[in-house]
């Protein structure tokens, strides 16, 4: 028995309530290493004597990845009324017994091994329940079977005449205007609720000095270049008679040297009553250049973003309120949250508090390039842009790097490491505003494009389109991935977009495939497939390769997205859903 692999956290990390009102309890183990895992449960203050609660449990592996085995186990918990002599429980205890594949047999609980069953209470685990229960993770519904669309507002459509050679120019240079706007965007909403999208997300769209508006200047005055309030609430209104939900970036993190608070401290030095508001290292403030870095901490050592000092109550409460106003008075729903790793725990969880308390259904994703569950134990963000998965799919379809079941392993580390409620909302993205486009990354094979978005639409987590991808856009690394969206049918490729539906399409008819709800997934190396049994009949299976593979075992079977039967073949970067034919 491997001890060194075996790691249970008796707190919020792995015993938490779900949503169903069950509680979820989970323990890593090394790989392989274990026969059966046993979850033993009671009551803290009931005699056992008087009333016997034990219980015990079969933990079930909900996930492995390279170094582990993950068990989890859900327990009913009786509350108000189950006991004649204790109407409520309030405290469990709980331990673990660890059979291993040789047959040897230990017990865990309070942090400690021990060789036989313990029996005092002080030796097991504590989970104080009706405190864990007011702890509960709730994420809003309609966020967890979402499609999630991502715009550039000044490179995605205009109500302006702009020539098609500015517009279509490429590469394009990060400061190129082509004069996109809110206007354009909603006139373009059909293409968007008809491709399958639930949710729109709009880099930000507050006034600044720059395209891509990074830099904000004034965070209660939309852009000019881009219209005003009235078009916001245009935009917004319309998204939301159509059935979709719209979401701002909130870059909080840092500001322009020509927002208010910094004008003021280059104006009065120490004098001034925002001195505190960013993190000076000196009374000579310098902006730097490309040789020096500024003589203040900013976003990426970049003069134009100097970061505020969000652990001051002030700033952080001017920062909150522009979070509130958007949600209370332009009927936005939710935040995606610039940088967010890089700013402070207590600061997001009074953002959370004061955000859900206008709108409890409020979506808050953070943006981190790494693994990141701090962040994601329900007192702070609901989600994360998913960047783990994002470089092991550039990496297995387009690298060859991963093989199909390191593939599996990377994601049974997100799924065994991250809360429950966070997985249906992971921001599963091929690429974005700050990457190159997956299509570039392919080298222009649209099939490799192709099978990336059934990944994408075709198992747990929420897809993440960045605008174009539906229609074959390519672009190299910022910023000649933010072109003009095109809107000109003869550069689409309307096969890719009709592709892109048809994914949609069954993302939101089958509900075994966004709850991950598998009999049975395998991995071929050698073959480069990856195969997953749903529970509801269907095999979905991924070809990571070129050239052609056999799966004669569903020769005869109907095939969903090309909607013929299955003749058995599955083409290079192929990718099929088969079913039974019951005609």
């Amino acid at each position: 028995m491997i001890y060194s692999g075996i790691s249970h956290y008796a707190d919020q990390r792995d015993a938490f309530f779900l949503d169903d009102g069950k509680l979820r309890v989970r323990i890593a183990t090394a790989r392989g290493d274990m026969g059966a895992v046993y979850l033993h449960t009671r009551d803290k203050y009931i005699d056992p004597a008087q009333q016997d609660t034990r219980a015990c449990y079969k933990m079930k592996r909900y996930a492995s990845d390279f170094g582990h085995d993950y068990f989890s186990a859900d327990i009913e918990i009786p509350m108000a009324g189950h006991f004649q002599k204790n109407p409520d429980m309030l405290c469990l205890r709980y331990f673990f017994e660890l059979v291993d594949e040789a047959g040897a047999r230990i017990w865990l609980g309070d942090s400690r091994f021990f060789p036989g069953e313990p029996t005092d209470v002080e030796a097991m685990y504590d989970c104080p329940l009706i405190s864990r229960r007011e702890m509960t993770f709730h994420i809003p519904d309609w966020a967890k079977n979402a499609v999630v669309y991502q715009i550039f507002p000044t490179r995605y459509a205009t109500t302006e005449k702009v020539d098609d050679s500015l517009w279509y120019k490429a590469p394009i240079a990060w400061d190129d205007d082509l004069h996109g706007n809110l206007r354009g965007i909603t006139e373009h909403l059909d293409h968007i609720k008809k491709l399958g999208v639930d949710v729109i997300y709009m880099t930000p769209i507050f006034k600044a000095n720059t395209v891509h508006k990074y830099d904000t200047v004034d965070y209660y005055a939309v852009d000019p270049s881009l219209g005003d309030e009235n078009d916001l609430h245009e935009l917004i209104d319309k998204a939301h008679s159509m059935g979709m939900r719209v979401m701002l970036d909130g870059v909080f993190n840092h500001t322009s040297p020509d927002f208010f608070a910094f004008k003021d401290i280059i104006a009065n030095g120490r004098n001034s009553k925002y001195y505190d508001w960013y993190y000076l290292d000196s009374d000579d403030i310098s902006m730097g250049s490309r040789t020096e870095k500024p003589s203040y901490q900013s976003f990426a050592y970049v003069g134009f973003m100097p970061k505020l000092r969000l652990s001051n109550p002030e700033t952080a409460q001017y920062v909150i309120d522009v979070g509130c106003h958007y949600i209370r008075d332009f009927g936005i729903d939710g935040w995606r949250l610039d940088v967010a790793d890089e700013i402070g725990h207590s600061f997001w969880k009074k953002f959370r508090k004061a955000i859900k308390a206008i709108n409890p259904d409020a979506l808050l994703v953070g943006e981190s390039w790494h693994f990141s569950p701090d962040f994601l134990q329900g007192d702070e963000w609901d989600s994360v842009m998913n960047y783990t998965f994002y470089k092991n799919i550039g990496e297995m379809i387009n690298d060859g790097n991963i093989t199909p079941s390191g593939f599996l392993s990377q994601q049974g580390f997100i799924k065994g490491g991250y809360h429950s409620a966070v997985l249906p909302v992971l921001w599963n993205l091929i690429d974005s505003h700050d990457t190159s486009r997956f299509l570039w990354r392919a080298n222009g094979d649209k099939r490799k494009l192709a099978l990336a978005a059934a990944f994408q639409m075709l198992t747990p987590g929420t897809p993440f389109i960045y605008y174009g991808d539906e229609v074959a856009m390519t672009g190299g690394d910022d910023p000649d991935n933010r072109r003009g969206m095109l809107w000109d049918k003869s550069m689409q490729d309307l096969d890719m977009y009709h592709w892109y539906q048809r994914l949609t399409f069954f993302r939101h008819t089958i509900n075994a495939l966004t709850a991950g709800d598998y009999t049975s997934v395998s991995a071929d190396d050698e073959k480069c497939l990856l195969e997953y049994h749903l529970s509801s009949g269907e095999v979905l299976i991924f070809h990571t390769a070129d050239g052609d593979v056999t799966a004669k075992e569903y020769k005869g079977w109907k095939e969903l997205l090309t909607d013929k039967e299955f003749d058995g073949t599955i083409p290079g970067y192929g990718c099929v859903l088969v079913r039974i034919d019951h005609k």
